[in-house]
């Protein structure tokens, strides 16, 4: 399935509007800032906003821009609880609140469940750094039991050496009270394996080799991939696609570049530059913000001497130092579909187990422009 620029562009912005982000200025940015951000053309831009039109969440007005309408603005609860509703549903989140991409998530699931006269009880999130997360989850699995729920969304624990012991605690938890419980994102077992869950992701093997070919089209043969310890296992995934698109190029491909480690360590850093890298692939956005500092600091003019390119696509990428090229996950496809496998789920509890993954989209910015100056 292919995903054209200006469906995500309008997923995107649908998601950023009912986040609340526009209604101080009750008005989108304007379609110049716009396309800079997306990176697209005035033409696929104006798609997307002819879809939000559609949606009766902004109104344009020639010649002054995109405003809210009252749906627009209208303010989107992040906890939807109705009485009697058919079914009631939990999520299990690492670091809501900081994590972009899960927020979106989250807030696209709860919006479709309501349309569906179901509700989703915000309260399952964790921070994998805490001292105290197997209490924290031990807590949130009791409270789904006392509640009842019908099902429950999981984006598995990672960047903690107790991620195997609390994610099968988890899931166990639910198993044996026999509510079912639907993967978002990752699996909590390596590739090849696959776990006895339904399972919804962006697709990582085509995202990394997306992003890796364009990556040498910009005349860059030296890419490597770094990603930071105990990462998620969706890591394994993005580094196969990392090492097909150079395979599928003709360039040699060997262990020495894969890398994990901390991109905020000099020494760290340093290593990958001295084997001759001129490009970098980050695990994720954090990871390839945090690798662009460090190479400030070293005098590595990024895209000059250094492409660098993520995952994610932090809503902030467009406005730092060097904007930074970046995979955007489909959003509203993920939520939709893991909605509709959950409610599969509950009517068919013994159906063979599904897993769906949606492309991500490619969103090209100054950072992988190898050559250029600095602005």
């Amino acid at each position: 399935m292919k995903i054209l620029k200006s469906e995500f562009i309008s997923e995107d912005l649908r998601n950023r509007i009912y986040s609340g982000e526009f209604n101080a200025t009750h008005r989108l940015p304007s379609e110049t800032d716009l396309s800079a951000y997306y990176g697209c053309s005035r033409p696929t831009l104006r798609k997307a906003l002819d879809s939000l039109e559609t949606y009766r969440l902004i109104t344009r007005r020639q010649g002054l821009g995109s405003f809210l309408t009252a749906d627009g603005l209208q303010p989107f609860s992040k906890k939807i609880i109705s009485e009697g509703a058919p079914a009631l549903f939990g999520l299990v989140f690492p670091g809501l609140g900081a994590n972009y991409v899960f927020d979106l998530i989250c807030s696209e699931l709860a919006r479709i469940l309501a349309q569906r006269d179901c509700s989703l009880v915000w309260g399952g999130t964790v921070q994998p750094k805490s001292k105290t997360l197997m209490d924290a989850v031990k807590q949130i699995c009791s409270k789904y039991l006392e509640l009842k729920v019908d099902g429950v969304f999981f984006s598995p624990i990672e960047y903690t050496p107790l991620r195997d012991e609390i994610n099968n605690y988890i899931l166990q938890i639910f198993e044996d009270a026999h509510i079912p419980v639907v993967l978002i994102d990752s699996d909590v077992v390596d590739f090849p394996q696959r776990s006895a869950h339904d399972l919804v992701s962006i697709d990582h093997i085509q995202s990394s080799y997306q992003v890796v070919r364009h990556m040498v089209e910009q005349q860059n043969n030296e890419i490597h991939f770094i990603s930071p310890p105990m990462s998620s296992r969706t890591i394994k995934l993005r580094q196969i696609g990392f090492r097909e698109a150079l395979y599928d190029k003709d360039i040699h491909v060997d262990r020495e570049l894969v890398h994990e480690g901390d991109p905020g360590d000099i020494d760290f850093v340093k290593s990958i530059l001295d084997r001759g890298a001129k490009g970098i692939l980050c695990s994720n956005d954090g990871t390839a913000v945090t690798l662009l500092q460090t190479l400030h600091i070293l005098h590595i003019k990024v895209p000059k001497d250094l492409i660098v390119a993520g995952f994610d696509n932090l809503s902030y990428l467009s406005q730092i130092r060097t904007p930074l090229t970046s995979i955007a996950q489909p959003i509203e496809m993920i939520s939709q579909e893991a909605v509709q496998i959950m409610l599969e789920r509950i009517k068919d509890p013994h159906r063979p187990y599904k897993t769906v993954r949606y492309p991500g989209v490619l969103i090209c910015r100054r950072s992988t422009n190898f050559g250029a100056e600095q602005e």
